[in-house]
């Protein structure tokens, strides 16, 4: 029996192209909120790609690409952020929960899509860069860019149960942060957001 040929290189380009190609705007928007230049965003995605065709032959299942480059795509960062020696600034985790505590009282989880739609995309990156990276990119990854628990899993190689805690905490600290910020922000003040949000929940039953 004939062993199968392997691929050409204009076949690697066309499959390379089939797949990396749509997955390049979700990329870029991952990777402006991760960096403060868009341009250093657009380097860090171009050289994602050069990594993912150098690499490309590692890649077995075409359905794994999405988590796959994600994952490409983070170790770039990763080392930009290494080799210019800037590291976030990050608040202390048990001060925020405090501040959580206090706005939120004895309500569920500050709903991450309720603030969120308060912000444009500056004070989202700003709010995201005030949190430790692990929470961040898992609120990012699913919240945002709509990734399941699974690929977000592959991508930060942690199991599913380890990003579902992540995403729990993360959105709490988001949520503090914004908190914090609303005047500065020009947001609506935390309590009238949740009793706002308490109302949609119950009809309208028991808004001031």
């Amino acid at each position: 029996m004939s062993t199968p040929l392997p691929p050409t290189l204009q076949e690697q380009h066309a499959r390379f192209h089939e797949l990396v190609i749509p997955n390049l705007e979700p990329l870029l928007r991952f990777a402006q909120r991760r960096v403060q230049d868009d341009g250093d965003a657009e380097d860090a995605v171009q050289e994602a790609c050069i990594r993912a065709w150098v690499a490309f032959d590692d890649l077995r299942d075409a359905t794994k690409v999405r988590a796959w480059l994600y994952r490409i795509l983070r170790g770039v960062i990763s080392d930009a952020i290494e080799r210019q020696d800037r590291r976030r600034q990050l608040v202390s985790i048990s001060r925020l929960e405090d501040v959580h505590e206090s706005l939120m009282g004895s309500e569920p989880d500050f709903v991450f899509s309720e603030v969120a739609a308060r912000l444009d995309g500056e004070m989202l990156r700003t709010a995201l860069s005030m949190i430790p990276e692990d929470f961040a990119v898992a609120v990012e990854l699913h919240d945002i860019d709509g990734l399941k628990y699974h690929e977000i899993a592959e991508i930060v190689g942690v199991p599913v149960g380890t990003v579902m805690s992540r995403m729990s905490r993360g959105r709490r600290l988001l949520a503090a942060t914004i908190a914090e910020h609303r005047h500065a922000w020009s947001l609506a003040d935390a309590s009238t957001t949740t009793r706002g949000a308490r109302a949609r929940r119950f009809g309208g039953r028991g808004a001031s």
